[in-house]
């Protein structure tokens, strides 16, 4: 048989290969063709190429031949055919994985543990199982739910219902019936109301949903996004009242590297020992600090200011690291990135919604400070009253429906500094005590008609603003399980809570507290100076 000629089609440009492995050629040939294509050149040109170009001494010619094992380009790139590159590289026994999984809750579990390097463990598989998430269909939890022995062993719960003679009895059936109906209704009842299950007022006023529009959550989560660490700033007088739990588990649960430190600002409108017992309550879930926001008479400033830089040491692989304030609206977030300071570098105001937007303020050289807006979570279940007497809501959006707030006022302040603020004395209820105040003070209308409105929002501008002295009592700690004191990795700067030397007011409740019991503190740190 006569041998066949192999005919080269028309390369680039219309010329035509001048050999076999020249890639002046098209990419993809005719069919039946035989000649090569392009991309077939250049593939045998790469099993061809040598992993080092050497020049006539033996030497290796820098920048020349296959350098994929030594610098980090692209390249051919040869596997040994060495079993070790498919296996596992890392294993782990189950009693292992079964001790580090005890060891890291434990850590986990201390507020004042830090985890610095994941490295490679997979910590995957030392995740607890999250209920919420796979009823949510995330990993749709199948196995916890049907594990394979109770699904396809002989012993399964699953089983085909028997319809037996007995079965089919209607007086029967209608019995098991009225027995499943009941043991519902008292699960129903035994179990916790969720937050989505009362109705919501939708002709509700909009001045009371301050702090829950999608801007504002938008400004919060990116100063999450930005921070570092997340200092959460609340209120003394109600520390659990202007917490917001929603971001406290938001933060543990997608993003668990980031520190929550809790501050506990305007300490000196309580007494010492209130004060003392919330920091030993909180202290127990995270870092907590006791703090008064004064430019020039200020608490806690060296305190903070040493924990910030225990953190810039922890994090001393990055440049800088930055610190973000939220919290309830009028709580004092700027105040206390002014105290920070030394000045003002923030507007602040004693009403909410001073701050709109976040910004970023230098503390020092290598520590950032992020102001946040107001937030307040919808899942709070705040009413009205709740959200005017925490400040935030403003007094003048109240217009003329201020004296409605004025019972809740009185219930929580005891009568002797009320009568101690105003002169007031012997009311019967809430609108006699406006009117008794309206003609002291003045305020009267036409025909002298008592203004109850304009005193009723003077009442509660001294309320938010502190003029009347109140809080909300902590819980007792002896009836709560006692803990025993370690050796913590984070060290935060103990306080000497005597130097704010007031005794505050007493609680307007029967369950009286000592006020002689106070923590045994250190003395604090002072201020510290700035860093270069």
């Amino acid at each position: 048989m006569p041998k066949l000629k192999v005919e080269n089609s028309a390369g680039i440009d219309g010329r035509a290969p001048k050999h076999s492995n020249d890639t002046t050629r098209r990419n993809r040939n005719e069919a039946g063709s035989l000649a090569r294509d392009r991309s077939t050149v250049k593939r045998l040109k790469m099993y061809s190429r040598k992993a080092y170009k050497r020049d006539r001494k033996g030497r290796i010619v820098q920048g020349a031949g296959d350098l994929t094992s030594s610098i980090p380009e692209v390249g051919a790139g040869r596997v040994a055919p060495n079993r070790r590159w498919f296996g596992n590289t890392r294993t782990v026994d189950q009693k292992d994985l079964e001790r580090f999984r005890e060891q890291i809750g434990q850590v986990r579990a201390d507020p004042y543990s830090v985890l610095m390097k994941k490295r490679k463990v997979p910590l995957g598989l030392l995740a607890e199982g999250t209920p919420g998430r796979e009823l949510e269909g995330e990993k749709l939890g199948l196995l916890a739910v049907e594990p394979f022995e109770e699904t396809f062993s002989k012993g399964r719960w699953r089983k085909r219902p028997k319809l037996s003679s007995g079965s089919r009895n209607l007086e029967a059936l209608a019995q098991h019936s009225s027995q499943r109906t009941s043991k519902f209704e008292e699960d129903a009842t035994e179990a916790e109301p969720s937050e989505f299950a009362t109705f919501k007022d939708v002709d509700k006023d909009k001045v009371f949903d301050k702090g829950q529009s999608r801007r504002i959550w938008g400004e919060l989560h990116k100063v999450v996004d930005s921070s570092d660490v997340i200092l959460q700033v609340i209120d003394a007088r109600d520390p659990l009242g202007t917490r917001c739990a929603w971001l406290e588990r938001f933060v543990a649960r997608d993003c668990p590297h980031k520190h929550i430190v809790l501050i506990l600002n305007k300490c000196d409108l309580v007494p010492t020992w209130v004060t003392s017992r919330w920091l030993r309550i909180l202290s127990r879930e995270y870092p907590t600090l006791a703090f008064h926001s004064s430019i020039n008479n200020s608490f806690g400033k060296g305190s903070l200011i040493n924990l910030l830089r225990q953190f810039r040491k922890l994090h001393s692989d990055r440049k800088s690291i930055s610190c973000g304030l939220v919290g309830y609206p009028n709580v004092g977030k700027s105040s206390v990135i002014n105290t920070l300071r030394g000045k003002k570098v923030v507007n602040v105001a004693p009403v909410p919604g001073e701050t709109k937007v976040w910004q970023y303020i230098t503390l020092f050289k290598q520590i950032y400070l992020v102001d946040c807006p107001g937030v307040v979570h919808e899942s709070g279940k705040d009413n009205d009253v709740d959200a005017v007497l925490k400040g935030v809501v403003r007094v003048e959006s109240l217009r003329d429906d201020s004296a409605r707030f004025i019972p809740a006022v009185l219930e929580r302040v005891k009568v002797e500094h009320v009568e101690q603020a105003y002169g007031v004395k012997g009311w019967l209820d809430a609108d006699d005590f406006l009117e008794n105040l309206a003609r002291k003070s003045g305020k009267l209308l036409k025909k002298g008609e008592p203004d109850t409105n304009m005193v009723a929002r003077r009442v509660l501008l001294d309320f938010q603003r502190g003029k009347i002295p109140w809080f909300v009592p902590p819980p007792d700690e002896r009836m709560e399980s006692e803990t025993k004191e370690r050796e913590y990795e984070v060290l935060v700067p103990e306080q000497n809570l005597d130097q704010l030397g007031r005794g505050g007011p007493q609680p307007n409740t029967d369950s009286g507290s000592e006020g002689s019991e106070r923590l045994n503190l250190a003395e604090d740190q002072g201020e510290s100076d700035d860093d270069s």
